[in-house]
């Protein structure tokens, strides 16, 4: 069979396109592209039904950025993409809110995009560890009602103190880069130690988990939300922690015992948190909308131009979704799919 006459390949969209417009045209000229603007968690699920109805079956699946409003990607959600779906590709380096595990045993690949982020959270790593060191958000908030700096207590230096990282990928590596640039010392604990030499050229020392907490100035979260972190840093965990220290969290909220994580900044343990992610997105824990002792974002992190543009569109999502339609399998596969016999996929051949 001709490439003219064999079937066109299709492709399920939630979300489009506010970039890289000619990368997602040359997508539609290789499959047709039924896509939607995604609002919340039930209208998701219902325009899956609706365009698998309408449309399906359906070879690939792709999420962009920003899904808090209306994930995760349950079962229910993804369900009629199935039989015949065999990629479902996100935007973003994290996949806690996608099932892989069904997936993979539905024969289809999850895949995302692993290092479209690092650049961007690991400066907002950075900003808030600055941010919580000099106290920014209650000098603004002082600022702002008149008080110049009435009240203000003198803030800390970077310089000297010993950042900890916990959970060493590439996001945890860029921030270690851009916190020595402001004279900390970086230590690190992980599932898997780095090799010496990748140590050396970082920079940075292994230490224990016992370690860790007790030396680190600034613990600053990067492991993934996995069955074993999940509230990993826990009240005894905290109680290890170097008294007056900080928090920075840019990894997952979920990470972080949230009622623990309120007692220790009310009673000073731990000085001042600075959040990126919350347990309740987009509706976090109202309590730290109420304190001076958190600067928080709304998972802002990656949201820059470059970064949606790079991880959302041109290299990624798109990729993922044109090289498993071309080969059978995604560029930046996490999971193993059932079926690894899967029919070939190439263009060139019907």
């Amino acid at each position: 069979m001709s490439l003219n006459s064999a079937p066109r390949k299709k492709v399920l969209g939630i979300g489009a396109p506010r970039f890289a417009k000619k990368e997602f045209q040359e997508l539609q000229e290789i499959a047709d592209v039924h896509w939607f603007v995604p609002d919340d968690h039930l209208q998701v699920i219902r325009e899956v039904k609706r365009l698998c109805d309408e449309h399906g079956p359906f070879d690939a699946g792709y999420v962009l950025f920003g899904t808090a409003k209306y994930g995760p990607f349950t079962e229910e959600m993804l369900g009629p993409m199935f039989p015949g779906c065999g990629l479902f590709a996100s935007g973003g380096a994290g996949y806690d809110d996608i099932p892989i595990g069904w997936l993979a045993a539905n024969g289809a690949y999850a895949a995302n995009t692993p290092t479209a982020v690092t650049n961007a959270t690991a400066d907002m790593a950075a900003f808030l560890t600055l941010a919580v060191l000099r106290d920014t958000t209650k000098a603004e908030a002082n600022l702002r009602a008149g008080l110049w700096r009435d009240g203000l207590e003198l803030n800390e230096d970077p310089f000297g103190k010993t950042f900890g990282i916990f959970g060493m990928g590439k996001i945890a590596k860029a921030t270690a880069k851009k916190v020595q640039g402001l004279g900390m010392k970086v230590i690190y604990h992980s599932r898997t130690q780095l090799s010496d030499e990748e140590e050396k050229a970082l920079d940075i020392a292994y230490v224990s988990e016992a370690k860790l907490l007790a030396t680190s100035d600034v613990l600053s979260l990067h492991c993934p939300l996995t069955p074993a972190t999940k509230g990993w840093l826990s009240k005894q965990r905290i109680a290890q922690m170097k008294d007056n220290s900080f928090l920075v969290n840019t990894s997952r909220g979920a990470i972080v015992d949230e009622e623990a994580l309120i007692q220790a900044l009310e009673s000073g343990k731990i000085k001042r948190a600075g959040l990126d992610v919350f347990v309740g997105e987009p509706k976090p824990n109202p309590w730290v909308f109420k304190s001076d002792r958190v600067t928080i974002q709304p998972h802002w992190g990656a949201f820059t131009t470059g970064t949606i543009y790079t991880g959302e569109l041109l290299r990624q999502v798109l990729d993922n979704v044109r090289t498993f339609l071309e080969t059978g399998k995604p560029r930046y596969p996490v999971n193993n799919p059932a079926d690894k016999q899967r029919t070939n996929f190439s263009l060139e051949k019907s």
